[in-house]
């Protein structure tokens, strides 16, 4: 199982790192599919293909840790990109 890990730092409100958690999932899935739901205060993204991950808004920092399956792995360049693409927009 491969793994991608993207961390950010940033000086946002709560509900602003909130949002910015699900702007990303939104473009994730919008680009690669798959579905995410809140647990917590953290949100779960699947897809069928052999993808979970996990999105942690925390005070300072976003956390975003993405497993994937033997049939995923060919798009981990591509999703690590779009993730890096929308936090680099998004915190300028």
């Amino acid at each position: 199982m491969s793994k991608i890990q993207v961390c950010r730092a940033h000086d946002l409100s709560g509900e602003e790192c909130q949002t910015l958690a699900e702007e990303l999932l939104n473009k994730l899935v919008d680009k690669f599919g798959g579905s995410y739901q809140p647990a917590g205060v953290n949100y779960s993204y699947r897809h069928t293909a052999g993808v979970t991950a996990t999105v942690e808004p925390k005070e300072d920092e976003l956390i975003v840790n993405v497993k994937l399956g033997m049939m995923a792995r060919a798009f981990a360049p591509q999703l690590e990109s779009e993730m890096n693409k929308v936090l680099d927009e998004y915190l300028g």
